[in-house]
């Protein structure tokens, strides 16, 4: 298996079970105020007030992975009321890189990712994510130059989250086809399937 990391993410699991699992200020600016912004009701504003998260004020330097789900629950209930709930879920996935990519550290994300291609790029997956939060693994095992398995450790519930993650990523890097699929489920994890076109 060619392996993202240099250590084996089972071998990072007790020291990051240790700490209580946050999500960083960058991650949270992203998706509520770059990807979502103006598209945020009055309403929606004060749920997520009340889960723990205003958006009138100065993030907080990180946030409680709880008060992160309850707020990502909230838009894409609020947002995508007709949706599958889904499908509303791997539209924030979609919305959270997309935001991402238009920070100043994004925009050189993006310009690296081009280089690098899909598959070097998602060599890199886990210390990506691991810039977002402190508590999600990823494992990429490459089955063909074009198609590889990912693992991640913590999906809430909602693999479609990461498949929106993972399917932007892709486009990110340039591909014009892509595809994501969720392979299986295993705990609170996933497993996809990522391959594209060269």
């Amino acid at each position: 298996m060619t392996g993202l990391a240099q250590t084996h993410p089972a071998e990072r699991i007790p020291s990051r079970m240790a700490q209580r699992w946050m999500v960083f200020d960058h991650s949270v600016e992203g998706l509520f105020l770059v990807a979502l912004r103006g598209r945020l009701s009055p309403a929606t504003e004060e749920k997520l007030r009340r889960a723990g998260l205003d958006l009138s004020k100065k993030l907080q330097p990180a946030y409680p992975f709880e008060v992160w789900k309850q707020c990502l629950e909230i838009v894409a209930t609020d947002l995508y009321p007709s949706l599958p709930r889904s499908e509303a879920w791997q539209k924030l996935g979609r919305a959270i890189v997309d935001g991402m990519s238009q920070r100043v550290m994004g925009r050189a994300m993006v310009r690296v990712s081009r280089l690098l291609g899909p598959l070097r790029a998602l060599r890199r997956l886990d210390h990506i994510l691991n810039s977002a939060d402190n508590y999600v693994e990823a494992r990429v095992t490459e089955r063909s130059p074009t198609c590889v398995d990912v693992w991640i450790n913590e999906v809430m519930g909602q693999p479609s989250y990461y498949k929106g993650i993972l399917e932007a990523s892709l486009v990110m890097t340039g591909t014009e086809v892509g595809q994501v699929e969720v392979l299986s489920r295993e705990g609170s994890g996933a497993t996809f399937r990522v391959s594209w076109e060269e």
